[in-house]
């Protein structure tokens, strides 16, 4: 036989109003899933082309006014001598730092007053020899390379040969590269002198112990 048990309705009332806040709980938790996904996905597939870009950046060679040879690798031109009318194109473009390793005497114009007019940041670390590539001059010039605020950045010398001692280094020590594809992209960008290799070479050697 039988028995059916018979609530009052009171609580028949409170249980009946347990269960419909529950549902409402499991429904509202299932929606906020639902609706995360979607952005989840997105934040993913924002970043991992990012990742991807990064691991893909590769020196090639480009034009840049009437400099001669141009290297790029990312945000970084690495260059012979820009001409004085190239500093505006070059800000129109993008770039926002220009990095000189000249001597003033080696030009006939002031190009620290042309980037400054055209609206650029001048960074001037000269040096010209050896004897005058100090690891001051390594020291500054890759702490610009580092800094992502520096932006788009025009590294240059005169046909570029400095500039690949400078590279080696900042290849090796900023970007984690080995050295034997330090020298290569060196050699790629304009270096000559084996005593400029040398001496960055030196350095490398003497912060990596530090």
């Amino acid at each position: 036989m039988i028995q059916y048990i018979e609530f009052p309705l009171g609580k028949a009332g409170f249980f009946s109003q347990s269960w419909t806040i529950m549902l409402r709980a499991w429904l509202f938790l299932l929606i906020f899933s639902l609706n995360a996904l979607p952005w989840a996905s997105a934040q993913v597939a924002q970043e991992a082309p990012a990742e991807a870009e990064a691991s893909e950046l590769r020196l090639e060679k480009c034009e840049l006014g009437h400099a001669t040879p141009v290297h790029r690798f990312g945000n970084v031109y690495l260059a012979g001598q820009p001409a004085e009318e190239d500093f505006p194109k070059l800000k129109s473009d993008g770039m926002r730092t220009i990095i000189n390793l000249r001597p003033d005497k080696e030009l006939p114009w002031d190009e620290g007053a042309a980037v400054k007019r055209a609206g650029m940041k001048y960074v001037h670390v000269p040096f010209r020899g050896e004897e005058q590539l100090t690891s001051s001059v390594f020291d500054k010039v890759l702490g610009v390379l580092r800094d992502k605020e520096s932006g788009p950045t025009l590294l240059h010398c005169g046909s570029a040969n400095r500039v690949g001692a400078i590279w080696y280094a900042h290849r090796i020590l900023n970007d984690d590269l080995n050295p034997v594809e330090a020298e290569l992209e060196a050699k790629q960008v304009g270096l000559r002198d084996a005593g400029y290799l040398e001496k960055a070479k030196e350095y490398v050697e003497t912060e990596k112990v530090k």
